[in-house]
């Protein structure tokens, strides 16, 4: 299993930290009370973390390995024992409090595998730069971080492979939407390294203020991306409720196509959007309440646009009410090729709340559900999309390999 994997190879590499943080302290210039201090300030940083914007935590331990680095100059050896020993002793902790093993060897291999990075560039690029006093040290802070952002992005990227419905390209990208986060958490750690030595433990505070408002900035943001999310599928109960759409559809619809949506490698941020789209996409069946509609008739074509026109009220909502709106739309029409405007989001939820409906309603099993979309792949069901909804239930194992 990828779980026991993962916890082999972090056990393997907490055994190499603690042989590397150790034979480097006997080597070190600084004093092991410098280094135990060292130590104990990255680990307290490492059980605190930060929400990003890709919805994962980051933790604070990498600017405390910032200020280190920028502390120590080129002393290498003590940088080193502490960010290993560091390590070590975070993982002993996580592990101690009983957080779940998959948690802890991927965050653990991704945060070593990157620091290690740090420390190899940091140095590396300090011995090479030849502008004199804190300008080196910024200049190797600087590629140090790239670096390490870098680095951290494709382990993560690499270690979330193992679970086989995530394409490499979402991996990839999710990793990246973190930067600003990295930004704030290097510059912080910069400044305290640069600031000490010239004003004392008067440093906390001066690296300490601008770090609390960024902190707070990103705890409001990521408070409001989930209140907004649960209006949202507040919201998207109304025509259930109303007994218009089936029971529990919009989740489900909006359930696999996040899924198929990973699987085929989208954007992250064109992920969410999607799913707003799909627990939004039956919107439009509240308009079903007006007898003049139901007198004057109406067509799968004219909710989506209905629900569009409303989801399209709220102007952060634009780009999610194009995809409702064109939801129904064939993906290729007669005599003519694949429709090149037509959203890839919009062709999915198609998929999805086909699926859905022909397991839910008509009662089909998953087989033949995927059996029917297969005969619309002519002019309804992109074939693509379909083919990405079979594996992602055949890693759920809904259907058989």
């Amino acid at each position: 299993m990828a779980e026991t994997r993962i916890h082999k190879l972090s056990l393997v590499t907490w055994v190499l930290a603690v042989a590397t943080g150790v034979t480097l302290v006997v080597t070190a210039d600084r004093s092991l009370l410098v280094i135990g201090a060292g130590v104990a300030a990255f680990v307290g940083a490492e059980m605190v973390s930060l929400p990003a914007p890709s919805g994962r935590r980051i933790q604070l331990g990498v600017g405390v390995a910032a200020a280190v680095l920028v502390l120590f100059g080129g002393d290498w050896m003590s940088t080193g024992a502490v960010i290993a020993l560091g390590m070590a002793a975070t993982w002993f902790t996580l592990v101690m409090s009983g957080d779940p093993r998959s948690v802890v060897g991927t965050r653990f291999l991704a945060q070593s595998v990157a620091l290690a990075a740090l420390v190899v560039a940091y140095t590396g690029v300090l011995g090479l730069a030849d502008f004199g006093g804190d300008a080196d040290r910024l200049i190797a802070l600087t590629a140090g971080g790239l670096v390490w952002y870098l680095t951290r992005a494709i382990t993560k990227a690499l270690i979330g492979l193992d679970r086989g419905d995530l394409s490499m390209r979402y991996l990839w990208l999710l990793s990246l939407e973190d930067w600003s986060v990295v930004v704030g958490l290097f510059a912080t750690g910069g400044l305290f390294g640069f600031a000490q030595p010239v004003v004392g433990w008067w440093a906390i505070a001066v690296a300490g203020m601008p770090y609390a408002f960024f902190h707070l900035a990103f705890v409001r943001f990521n408070g409001t991306r989930k209140t907004y999310g649960q209006t949202i599928r507040a919201l998207s109960r109304i025509p259930e409720v109303g007994g218009l759409s089936p029971d529990g559809h919009s989740v489900r619809t909006a359930d696999l196509s996040i899924a198929v949506a990973q699987e085929m490698g989208m954007h992250p941020d064109d992920v969410n959007r999607l799913e707003f789209a799909a627990l939004m996409h039956d919107i439009g069946k509240v308009t079903l309440n007006e007898p003049a509609i139901l007198k004057a008739g109406y067509t799968d074509d004219d909710l989506a646009r209905w629900g569009a026109q409303i989801i399209a009220e709220s102007p952060y909502l634009h780009p999610v009410a194009t995809i409702v709106e064109r939801q129904h739309e064939p993906y290729r029409r007669p005599g003519a090729d694949v429709e090149p405007d037509l959203p890839l989001a919009s062709k999915i939820i198609k998929v999805a709340s086909a699926y859905d409906q022909a397991v839910v309603d008509f009662r089909l099993g998953p087989l033949e559900a995927l059996e029917r979309l297969h005969q619309g792949a002519v002019y309804e069901f992109d074939p693509s999309v379909t083919a990405s909804l079979r594996r992602v239930l055949v890693h759920r194992n809904i259907v058989a390999a």
